[in-house]
């Protein structure tokens, strides 16, 4: 269903809001729709995600133990390592302190990770450690050759090949602590190497660091939808999840609707009814969802029962 049928079919079969003026407008109950819409993806756990880039691709650095997450997450199930080729798993702090001395300060390949999902970042046990490819001090940028100068005893040559990748930041115009900027190396010397990328001339500041991308993590994450719906694309947008499942939304919107402090549109007795309909929908999706994801596995004939 369209965005627009779901909100007819709100005003058609439940609101009887069809003469205008609207007692619900349109934003209104768009407004509606994308706030439970995000509720059931998050109560429900329906969309999982392990390929968007923007909300599942981590670069595993050289000396960095920690790392943004999207905040469309509300859970990360795993981690898997393309170089590494093997999967990452999710644990807490409290299992880490209980199975691995002195997991905070461990370097190498990561094993484990820790979500933190009200702070919107992850924390990978161990981590690559700085002689992996960390760099940091003055460097010189130079626009023509698209060179990047450093030291001869920075021996870049030694850890850096084509088409590595390098994540450069503390810099004014290659790359700042805020938004660090990903190169992809051409030629590497022992104190210097060349990108394919455009580079802007400057001399760095001491500040400088450079860290190379070790390995790539791809997380399988549950996740909001991507994009809020908006008035303008109506007639085209449609909810990211399984389509039989959009006639439910429509009780959620109403739950929404009866809730609106005015006279003409509150109702607590209708409230408390589509909250339930509402409900009882995402607990059936919920159920549905988990039985799908491991009823196959709990089917199978046990050692011993035949």
């Amino acid at each position: 269903m369209h965005v627009d049928d779901i909100i007819l079919a709100a005003r058609t079969d439940y609101l009887d809001d069809l003469a205008l003026p609207y007692s619900w407008s349109d934003e209104t109950l768009l407004r509606h729709l994308n706030f439970i819409n995000k509720e059931w993806c998050r109560e429900t756990g329906i969309l999982r995600d392990f390929s968007t880039s923007s909300v599942c691709e981590i670069p595993i650095l050289a000396n960095k133990s920690t790392y943004a997450t999207s905040p469309k997450i509300t859970q990360i199930h795993n981690g898997f390592l393309t170089e590494a080729n093997r999967e990452v798993k999710t644990k807490t702090d409290k299992w880490l302190s209980e199975n691995m001395s002195g997991w905070r300060t461990a370097t190498g390949s990561p094993l484990y990770l820790i979500p933190d999902y009200n702070a919107n970042f992850l924390r990978a046990v161990p981590y690559p450690s700085d002689d992996e490819g960390y760099w940091t001090g003055a460097k010189t940028f130079t626009a023509l050759g698209k060179t990047i100068t450093g030291l001869a005893a920075d021996a870049f040559s030694d850890l850096l090949e084509a088409d590595d990748k390098v994540v450069i930041s503390g810099t004014t115009l290659n790359g700042t602590t805020a938004v660090p900027v990903t190169f992809t190396v051409v030629t590497a010397a022992a104190g210097s190497f060349t990108v394919s990328e455009t580079v802007a001339g400057e001399a760095g500041p001491a500040a400088t660091i450079i860290q190379k991308v070790v390995d790539t993590m791809w997380l399988t994450v549950s996740r909001l939808p991507l994009n809020d719906f908006l008035i303008s694309t109506m007639d085209t947008q449609s909810p990211e999840i399984r389509e039989d499942y959009h006639p439910c939304l429509v009780f959620g919107i109403c739950r929404e609707a009866y809730s609106k402090a005015d006279s003409q549109t509150f109702n607590e007795r209708e409230h408390e009814k589509f909250r339930g309909y509402f409900e009882y929908e995402k607990m059936k999706a919920k159920t549905e969802t988990e039985w799908l994801r491991t009823g196959p596995q709990n089917l199978k004939p046990h050692y011993g029962a035949l």
